[in-house]
């Protein structure tokens, strides 16, 4: 119970990625406030939570909306008097097409739920983090943000939301050092999740070499609760794979 009696918030927690982390902190003790935009899929992963003898909340709302943030903020303080650990997972895809053939309302989306919800949520729950001197806030950033030999991009205005991401946090780091509060970045990899389904047979096609193994969602988990169990000033400001840790730190899998 390496999380035993902590309260995390977790966006994006009605599907994927977020499912698997509520999932995983919930067996580890970890008390849960978890969001996302579709009301039906977080309040039945907080049942799931609940059925598996943890604690869970589930807080519709949408991420790039300053109000939702603060009312799911205000419900893991209500309910738990403290926050220790934000997971920023909230995301989606964008549009893969041509960047003259992307519309402002399109590239709009994507930087408001990406990057606009992780300044939103980090702005919110800095408050109550500072004066415990402790916590951690983990950014679910992705390799498009890696400035590194590719074959081929599925979508640009996702890609610089993920570059975006990694700066934030290793800018955030920077100014929170010596805060006790950490700020890291976690890559996932290639995942099974709803936002693959939305690719055509062509576009796996295409990018198939870029994409390589995929995972399951709770390929994440280990990694997930070492991030949420560090202490003040253990690690901060860092980008680490899932692929990598794991594989450095092979042991009982958490997947659930």
């Amino acid at each position: 119970m390496r999380l035993k009696d902590q309260a995390a918030i977790i966006t994006g927690g009605g599907r994927g990625i977020g499912r698997a982390i509520a999932l995983a902190y919930g067996s580890e003790g970890a008390r849960l406030v978890l969001t996302s935009r579709t009301a039906t899929e977080v309040e039945a992963v907080a049942t799931e939570v609940r059925n598996a003898g943890g604690t869970a909340f589930a807080v519709p709302g949408d991420v790039s909306a300053s109000k939702d943030a603060e009312r799911v903020v205000a419900t893991a303080l209500r309910e738990f008097g403290r926050i220790d650990t934000l997971v920023n997972n909230a995301g989606i895809p964008g549009p893969d097409k041509p960047l003259v053939d992307i519309s402002e309302s399109e590239w709009d989306e994507v930087m408001a739920v990406n990057l606009k919800g992780i300044f939103l949520y980090a702005k919110a729950v800095l408050p109550p983090m500072l004066p415990q001197r402790r916590g951690n806030i983990i950014n679910i950033s992705s390799g498009a943000g890696e400035k590194r030999p590719r074959l081929g991009l599925r979508s640009l205005p996702y890609a610089v939301s993920k570059f975006a991401v990694e700066g934030f946090t290793y800018a955030l780091a920077i100014q929170l050092k010596g805060t006790g509060v950490n700020v890291n970045a976690l890559k996932p990899g290639p995942t099974r999740t709803r936002f693959q389904d939305s690719w055509s047979p062509e576009e796996f096609r295409r990018h198939a070499a870029e994409i390589g193994e995929m995972h399951e969602p709770s390929f994440v988990n280990q990694l997930a609760v070492h991030l949420a169990s560090l202490s003040p000033g253990e690690l901060t400001g860092e980008s680490i794979s899932a692929r990598e840790w794991n594989q450095r730190h092979p042991g009982a899998s958490l997947g659930l």
